[in-house]
């Protein structure tokens, strides 16, 4: 699972990680290397951030000088245009050099959080964060007490060209922006806010006591988040049925406490629409980038009438696990037999300039620095952070990828994955000035997936072991049902869950888990005796970390979708969409992000790239056909 968010409200993070756990928890090997063990070839470069901690410890002093310094500007915005411009020029140099704080602090932590200083330097700057944000939360108030007519004179000149953008979208959302006194006491309650999900996290991953089962094997398992991901897929199906029963009820004793929980982020959410004067939740949160509601509705409306194909892809899995009748346990065992796809780092490495030829020389010009430059830390190693990610807010040096590469197609797809954000964030920061280059979250997962799917197009057409080729289709199949289908569920659960809220309807526990499995039975096909879905599993609900982020998992269906289709086109040869989608990735965040997708060649307003990705879903449907009647 990937998902990109918002660190002290800016800094985009995008991270890899297990579903269903933020923290994520790996089965270690006891072949797990320390980090001195590695060679340094495979560590990532910290140093083209700053030379040495003392450096680091330098720049934090002054960073924190120039957070009071900035304090100046407060009540002179409106002068001139000269002072606006200054007093900007000021606000985004201190963004930058907080960001590029950030990530040497979150890199040294995540590279081993046994390390007692880079835990000393990550909670330093995670105080610095909420400093800099309080510090500037003067900035739109004051921007917006500036008549609108002299707004429009200044957004003229020369001077605030990088600013326009910046400025047009705080003054479009003018009546939603608060005084200045009444922004900053809510930046300071950012704290308070993220009250349910840190109790959620610390219930989920500390202190749920999750039960232990013994499979026929003899092993015994301990079912925790990360756990249950990785043994939901046993082969044997008893085994499949222990961990979901056992799992889910684990959580069914919780019920009342998660949906307490939930039921806090509605009322979050619902606050801040009320305060700012949103007519929905889904609203307030969608409008800070200009995304209309309409892209949201009209994807769960599109992904509600593919829902044949899905059937489709069941029915398959159940023949090919060979099962009298397919269950909800059922949905993620293997459904081709056991293939080891072997790849080293340096063949992944060879292999990945082969299936991202098509975006051009420059492109891979750019990935072949990357990879001799040391802009990622490949392998896992004892307290290393689990999981990968892309880091590319260091606007004046360069992306960093964390990964724990472990010579796998698994992990080829996710170093393709993660070096399509660091492409994404390379090219935007190359382009556009610092205020323009961060560019939102709605496009932040096409430029991954486009690899990923580059790379999954390139592999299938170059490989002849039928079980191989199985293999790659069942991977594409699979990520239509969890990345398109379950998120569009998750969405629709989200959506209907704010909405009750505003009618003034409770949150119980009884109310989700109703919602939720008609919403399973609705998708997955129960009603038509595709699947059979055990009423435990309406609990699920409480599993899912991402009902906490305020609507964002709908970006996972939408992004899928609109790279899915330029991907399709680019590997078909065809040079003005690999044109069209490179000028998106040099664009940055200079266009609101329906504009940026235009720009790569898709409306997402409209249903064509829709049927442009149900396509290849279909296609890949007909070829696992062809392959199960040879």
């Amino acid at each position: 699972m990937n998902v990109c968010y918002r660190l002290f409200g800016t800094l985009l993070f995008c991270v890899t990680i297990m579903a269903g756990t933020v923290s994520g928890e790996e089965k270690m090997s006891p072949k797990t290397k320390e980090r001195s063990q590695i060679d340094e070839k495979h560590k990532w470069k910290l140093s083209d951030l700053y030379s040495s901690k003392a450096k680091w410890e330098e720049d934090l002093k002054k960073l924190s000088a120039d957070v009071k310094a900035v304090q100046k500007c407060k009540g002179s915005l409106g002068n001139s245009i000269k002072k606006l411009a200054s007093c900007l020029d000021r606000q985004f140099n201190l963004t930058k050099r907080h960001y590029r704080l950030h990530i040497y602090a979150m890199a040294n932590n995540d590279q081993d959080a046994r390390d007692s200083q880079g835990q000393a330097l990550k909670s330093r700057i995670q105080k610095i964060g909420t400093e800099v944000e309080a510090a500037l939360s003067f900035v739109e108030p004051e921007i917006l007490r500036i008549p609108t007519k002299k707004m429009k004179t200044m957004l003229k000149s020369k001077r605030l060209k990088n600013y326009r953008h910046y400025l047009n979208n705080i003054t479009r959302r003018r009546k939603h922006i608060l005084t200045q006194k009444e922004e900053e006491l809510i930046a300071r309650a950012g704290n308070l806010a993220a009250v349910p999900s840190n109790v959620y996290r610390a219930i989920s991953t500390l202190n749920l006591p999750y039960p232990e089962i013994s499979l026929k094997n003899g092993e015994k398992v301990t079912l925790t988040p990360a756990m249950y991901t990785s043994y939901r897929a046993e082969v044997d199906r008893d085994d499949r049925l222990k961990v979901f029963q056992a799992f889910f009820g684990a959580l069914n004793k919780f019920r009342e406490s998660y949906a307490a929980l939930l039921a806090g982020v509605v009322s979050r959410d619902s606050y801040y629409t009320k305060v700012r004067k949103y007519k929905s939740d889904l609203h307030s949160s969608l409008d800070r980038t200009n995304v209309p509601t309409d892209i949201y509705t009209n994807m769960i409306k599109q992904i509600r009438a593919a829902r044949p194909l899905l059937w489709r892809f069941l029915k398959v899995r159940k023949k090919l696990l060979k099962l009298p009748e397919l269950g909800y346990h059922d949905l993620y065992a293997s459904i081709v037999p056991t293939v080891k796809m072997k790849y080293s780092y340096d063949k992944a490495q060879a292999i990945l300039i082969e299936a991202l030829a098509p975006l051009g020389e420059d492109y891979i010009a750019i990935l072949k620095q990357a990879f001799t430059q040391r802009w990622s830390d490949v392998y896992p190693t004892k307290g290393k952070r689990s999981g990968a990610y892309s880091a590319g807010d260091a606007y004046d040096v360069h992306p960093f990828i964390l990964l724990n590469y472990n010579d796998d197609y698994e992990s080829m797809s996710t170093m393709a994955h993660e070096y399509g954000h660091a492409m994404h964030s390379y090219l935007s920061n190359k382009n556009q000035p610092f205020v323009l280059a961060d560019y939102p979250t709605f496009v932040a997962e096409v430029a991954s997936t486009v690899n990923e799917n580059l790379l999954r197009l390139h592999l299938y057409a170059n490989e002849k072991d039928r079980n191989k080729r199985l293999f790659l289709l069942g991977q594409h199949l699979e990520n239509f049902r969890q990345t398109v289908f379950r998120q569009a569920l998750f969405a629709e659960f989200e959506l209907s869950i704010h909405d009750l809220a505003q009618q003034g309807q409770p949150l119980t526990a009884d109310k989700l888990d109703q919602l939720y499995m008609k919403l399973l039975k609705e998708y997955y096909g129960d009603k038509d005796g595709i699947i059979q879905i055990h009423p435990l599993y309406a609990v699920e609900w409480a599993y899912i970390p991402h009902f906490y982020y305020n609507f964002y998992m709908f970006q996972y269906t939408t992004s899928f979708i609109a790279a899915t289709a330029i991907a399709e086109n680019i590997y078909a040869k065809d040079d003005k969409a690999r044109d069209k989608y490179l000028k998106m990735l040099k664009s940055g965040g200079s266009k609101y992000p329906v504009q940026l997708l235009k720009i790569g060649g898709v409306d997402m307003s409209g249903s064509e790239p829709y049927k442009q990705a149900f396509l290849s879903m279909e296609q890949s449907l007909d070829e696992i056909d062809k392959l199960i009647a040879k």
